[in-house]
């Protein structure tokens, strides 16, 4: 059914049915009604997706990011979706696996359906990315990072200082022994700032880098579990283990726990990311906590402004955060 048909039925032109469901030009009430009437009858309804591109508008955010199978990122959509939905945009999301050529396939996908403006999580902004997200002149914030770009704002924790304070606490609690199970890339947008902020806490207090105790991992707990086995197999035993993620860290508890060692009186454990499941497990994780969801409404609400002319300031946001100490580290 088209509005061809519409008009067909209702006994009127074409152009009378475009201004009944566009309200875009007065319109008689009586051939109104006779358009109304027929729309009801044959339960028809208008092409959206070509109503917003006649008005070269379609009030629509389009998502990016590398995949949902994280808890955090579970937050950030919803912070997303809180904030567009009280301005009145809808959102649709894809799932890039984190690759350039997924990204970019998207990023023009959105773009050939008009999206008003796009956030995206992303390893990969920088060269052929960026040249796309400037020449098509969609409105873009980049989540999880620092975008490092003058043209694309960004919102996220300041994940280097993060790291720093929750190793600095370990070596405050006297432990020099400190392993870390680090994100690869690609995983965790943020998870080569995060073994940064590591590599600068031992460097300031004077403590190697210890290559057997430093494990790349995917950021699942059978993951964590998995790191976890390569450092114990390693030549000596840490006393502390710093991990990229929370979710890697519950996975490293286990394996310690699994194989006689306990936490923290063999191995004090720290996480990052505050998820929900950290303060269930036994015993309790110490952790970075901030709110995923504050980042997903910070970017909307700034993407959305950028959306409607206005300028955005700052142009980077970090949203605030702290070291939840629990009952996975003690002093030695």
């Amino acid at each position: 059914m088209t509005i061809k048909d519409i008009a067909r039925m209702a006994g009127v032109s074409i152009s009378t049915v475009s201004r009944v469901i566009n309200n875009s030009k007065p319109v008689q009430d009586d051939l109104r009604k006779r358009v109304l009437d027929v729309m009801e009858q044959t339960k028809f309804r208008p092409n959206t997706i070509a109503q917003n591109l006649a008005k070269n508008e379609s009030n629509l955010i389009g998502v990016m990011l590398p995949e949902v199978k994280n808890t955090v990122l579970d937050e950030l959509i919803h912070g997303i979706n809180h904030v567009s939905r009280i301005y009145g945009y809808n959102t649709m999301l894809s799932l890039t696996g984190g690759t350039l050529e997924n990204e970019l396939h998207y990023f023009n996908l959105f773009r050939g359906i008009q999206a008003d403006g796009i956030i995206l999580a992303s390893d990969n902004l920088k060269g052929e990315l960026i040249e796309l997200i400037e020449l098509s002149g969609i409105p873009c914030i980049l989540v999880g990072r620092d975008a490092h770009s003058a043209s694309i704002p960004s919102v996220h924790v300041d994940n280097i200082t993060a790291a720093y304070e929750a190793v600095t606490y370990l070596i405050q609690q006297g432990h020099r022994r400190i392993a870390m199970i680090r994100a690869r890339s690609g995983d965790v947008a943020s998870g080569d700032h995060r073994f940064e902020g590591y590599r600068m806490a031992l460097a300031e207090a004077g403590i190697p880098l210890a290559r057997d105790w430093i494990v790349e991992s995917g950021i699942t707990v059978e993951d964590g579990i998995e790191a976890m086995r390569k450092i114990r197999e390693s030549r000596s035993m840490p006393t502390a283990l710093f991990c990229a993620t929370d979710r890697i860290a519950i996975g490293a508890m286990h394996d310690l726990m699994e194989n006689g060692l306990r936490i923290p009186d063999d191995v004090s454990v720290v996480g990052f990311d505050g998820i929900d499941m950290s303060a269930m497990i036994r015993p309790k994780l110490s952790t970075v906590k901030y709110s995923a969801s504050e980042i997903g409404m910070t970017a909307a609400r700034n993407l959305i402004k950028r959306i409607r002319g206005g300028e955005v300031s700052p142009r980077h946001w970090c949203v605030s955060h702290y070291l939840e100490t629990r009952d996975s580290v003690r002093s030695i």
